[in-house]
């Protein structure tokens, strides 16, 4: 038999414990699945004789996504879209494609499902993209619908949750690449935040 390499252990950089431990819990995950159920009955309503296309945003709208579909009761296709604009940055900058996709959307109703909106620069880049792609009707729903003070270029109606203008991680939503698997929403301190 084969001897397996030694593996090697490499501990998470001491920024992403910091971070955790200097931050505060802004949305409790009993309220996190709350506000899920609430949308989820929303989107239903709107959708479930439609024949939707679900589109999750990867990364940060995976957990979302799959909180979504283990709610929905009707049929839909399931597939993703692969964008960033952060990086490790805790600033948003230009959108990149990490993966082009090439579903048939033509004539289709397209859900698209992301973890937050801020400004709304993804979320109009991704809905342009769907609209030129031949889809028939093209819906944005977000677990957080930041509330920034800057104009926006994108709005959507289905947004489970409404938080204040800082920088979250938890339920999808990273700091630098870190914690989008804890079950509630973080509030990094503001000191935190790049400049």
């Amino acid at each position: 038999m084969a001897k397996l390499p030694k593996t090697r252990v490499i501990a998470p950089p001491p920024a992403v414990l910091a971070a955790r431990a200097a931050a505060s819990v802004l949305v409790t995950q009993d309220a996190v699945e709350r506000a899920i159920d609430r949308q989820s009955v929303a989107l239903t309503v709107e959708l479930q004789d439609r024949n939707p296309f679900v589109l999750a945003v990867m990364h940060g709208g995976l957990p979302y996504a799959g909180a979504l579909l283990r709610r929905f009761a009707f049929p839909c296709e399931l597939g993703y879209l692969h964008v960033g604009r952060y990086g490790s940055a805790t600033q948003g900058g230009e959108l990149v494609w990490h993966a082009t996709p090439s579903y048939a959307l033509e004539g289709r109703t397209v859900l698209i499902v992301d973890d937050i909106l801020d400004r709304g620069d993804t979320l109009t880049a991704l809905t342009a993209w769907a609209a030129r792609s031949g889809a028939a009707e093209v819906l944005a729903t977000v677990l957080v619908d930041k509330q920034v003070s800057v104009s926006r270029s994108f709005s959507t109606r289905f947004a489970a949750l409404r938080c204040p203008d800082r920088y979250l991680f938890g339920c999808g939503m990273d700091f630098r690449g870190y914690w989008r698997n804890l079950p509630e929403i973080w509030a990094l301190p503001r000191d935190f935040e790049d400049p």
